[in-house]
């Protein structure tokens, strides 16, 4: 293990966005140093194909779709949303529109249900839920993006319609500059006896703050009702903007009692919503998923960078 990771750390790109991009300063000189590319670009932006990898569905130059598929719930603006998400680095009040979440429901109940670790594939959830029960390796996230095929799938084809909507990209290119590229994975996050560490191989149950790239923000989507006891995500706002020294040049994750020493309680925010409340969110902010007890949680994750 000790191997792997050091011949992780020998890739130069990685090594440079994972020591440098835990820096706000350097992650906004990112932002305005986009712009400024974008603006003297002579070319003509062509979006790129989708293409599919690790049960990820991706778009690259990405351009907002012409239907509309997220509604603001409250009375903010594009402009306002950007204020809250630049100071708290949270923002809830997305939703997908009733027609949406109706069509995602309906193509993914006819979908495999894909889990590489365990190489296996299932028809439905009730098949995983058989697979788990008293199964000391069991499917915690089953993923409905199948990157086994070439071919775009019309659930596929209305994911990457989604990640496309016109709210959604407006708002990220703001917050970042530009955006260049799109990741989008859709999976349900399973009810099962797993011990605590084979659930954090495959989902991160513990704080820490993400370093993918100098700059980028997520939009969820749960379509299940989801809260602490369904897999809910928790957020502590604040936190992207401020971190304490040894949470700057340690690990990217951090222990919970030692946070809660050091941010606010009321910061800890666990993020409640009906089946298609979304929210968006600089996950350079200090997060984690809770694992589902009582009922599995469907949820679609937009990656923006």
């Amino acid at each position: 293990m000790i191997n792997k990771k050091f011949n992780f750390f020998k890739n130069p790109n990685f090594r440079i966005v994972y020591i440098f991009a835990r820096f706000k300063i350097l992650r906004t000189l990112n932002k305005y140093s986009r712009i400024l590319l974008e603006k003297f670009s002579k070319k003509d932006l062509v979006m790129g194909q989708i293409r599919k990898k690790n049960l990820i569905l991706m778009r690259n130059k990405p351009v907002a779709s012409e239907e509309n598929y997220v509604e603001i719930q409250t009375d903010y603006s594009k402009e306002d949303i950007l204020k809250k998400l630049k100071k708290d680095g949270l923002y809830e009040g997305l939703n997908l529109t009733k027609k949406t979440c109706i069509s995602l429901k309906k193509l993914s109940d006819n979908c495999k249900l894909i889990h590489k670790r365990n190489n296996k594939v299932f028809k439905s959830l009730d098949e995983v839920n058989l697979f788990n029960n008293n199964n000391s390796k069991p499917c915690t996230i089953v993923d409905l993006i199948d990157d086994s095929k070439e071919s775009i799938s019309d659930l596929e084809k209305l994911l990457d319609q989604i990640s496309r909507d016109e709210v959604l990209l407006s708002i990220a290119n703001n917050y970042l500059g530009f955006v260049k590229n799109i990741n989008t994975r859709f999976a349900w996050s399973t009810v099962c006896n797993s011990d605590i560490k084979w659930r954090a191989e495959e989902q991160t149950i513990d704080f820490h703050y993400d370093i993918h790239d100098f700059g980028f923000v997520y939009v969820f989507f749960y379509l299940t009702d989801c809260d602490e006891l369904s897999g809910a995500h928790e957020v502590i706002i604040g936190s992207h903007k401020k971190k304490k020294l040894k949470h700057l040049i340690n690990s990217a994750k951090s222990n919970e009692s030692e946070l809660k020493k050091y941010y606010d309680k009321e910061n800890f925010k666990i993020v409640k919503g009906n089946s298609g409340y979304g929210f968006i969110e600089d996950t350079s902010a200090f997060h984690k998923a809770h694992a589902p007890i009582k009922k599995p949680r469907l949820a679609l994750q937009i990656r923006y960078y």
